[in-house]
């Protein structure tokens, strides 16, 4: 019998079979704990709906093991959905780093060991994978704010059910003044169901407002096993963020719903300013259209995202000041409810 202690090799890990491996961490106490990863599957199949728990395990284990193996070798993970979070993310992260305000609050984050994991909208399937690592993890999705409208054909009659009743289907919308009044979030919907529950019974608030008001403390949630839910806890190692409202440099409050809207709203002056650089946006004269809301400029003028995100790089400033030190993508900012989730991971 062979046994391979690895302390850094994400291609032994690939290479191995899954349920050989052993999962070993270190608390604050200096006590190490081991667990294996065959175990990992009876956790995935507790719940009632065991096939889909297998179904998760077999998509979590493929995943990892053909894509991302560092994570068994992190210290903190980000999930994201896409290659917009993708390619801006390190240049968000350097930004927090060259804050003087930030400076003394931990390690900078791209000297830390943080994996980032792109999982569409499925950061809800790698739950049990999280709890059972047990390291910090910061998921970055969207509120997804909608409302429910009736379902119509193709003719625009309005479709019913069996009782006669008006079937009701979501629809995209603005987070504020258009009625909306739920999140169609998979991951949101997931990590906070103990919640949306006690809402849908109570019906004091609706679901999105509750999103709303939620303060960022209220977002960090722990697990609790006995009852196999997730659940608010300031002491927790996840924290999902979504977007917040948000000032301008206006001073104009806006609640966005992407991270397009989210990023037009605070930086909207800075794509105008570079306008003949943006060749992934279109209708680019939009920006200049006070009629136009960061909602509008996000459903109308973005082309391609990854595109876009590369272009924000491309045409952003740095400076050096009189004692050398480097500031860089000095011209535009972080949505505020990114920069919450950063600076929560960026502490020990």
């Amino acid at each position: 019998m062979q046994t391979i202690i690895s302390t850094h090799s994400s291609h032994i890990t690939a290479e191995s079979d899954f349920n050989d491996i052993k999962y070993f961490y270190k608390t604050n106490g200096c006590e190490v704990i081991a667990k294996n990863l065959k175990d990992l599957e009876i956790e995935y199949t507790k719940d009632k709906d065991k096939d889909k728990g297998r179904q998760h395990f077999k998509f979590l284990k493929q995943y990892l093991t053909l894509n991302r193996s560092e994570l068994f070798f992190a210290d903190k993970a980000i999930f994201i959905e896409g290659d917009t979070e993708r390619i801006l993310l390190p240049a968000m992260m350097k930004k927090i780093d060259q804050m003087e305000e930030n400076k003394d609050k931990g390690i900078p984050l791209l000297s830390q060991n943080i994996s980032v994991i792109e999982v569409g909208a499925y950061s809800h399937i790698f739950e049990q994978f999280i709890e059972f690592i047990g390291i910090k993890s910061l998921i970055i999705t969207d509120i997804d704010s909608a409302k429910l409208k009736p379902d119509e054909d193709k003719d625009g009659n309005v479709k019913k059910n069996k009782e006669g009743e008006e079937i009701l289907v979501p629809t995209k919308c603005r987070v504020n003044g258009e009625n909306g009044t739920i999140t169609t979030n998979a991951s949101l919907k997931f990590f906070y169901e103990k919640y949306i529950n006690e809402i849908n019974a109570s019906k004091s608030i609706n679901v999105l407002q509750y999103f709303v008001d939620l303060t960022f403390d209220k977002k960090t949630l722990t697990k609790n096993n006995n009852i196999n839910e997730w659940e608010q806890n300031k002491e927790g190692k996840l924290t999902a963020i979504y977007q917040v409202s948000d000032k301008n440099k206006d001073q104009v409050l806006y609640h966005a719903s992407s991270f397009e809207d989210a990023f037009f709203h605070i930086n909207r002056q800075f794509i105008i300013d570079k306008k003949d650089m943006f060749k992934s946006l279109k209708n680019i004269n939009y920006f200049e259209d006070c009629t136009k809301d960061a909602y509008d400029l996000a459903e109308k003028c973005i082309d391609k995202k990854p595109s876009f995100a590369m272009e924000i790089l491309l045409n952003s400033n740095s400076r050096e000041d009189e004692k050398g030190n480097r500031y860089e993508f000095i011209n535009w900012e972080i949505p505020q409810y990114i920069k919450e989730g950063l600076l929560w991971l960026k502490q020990d």
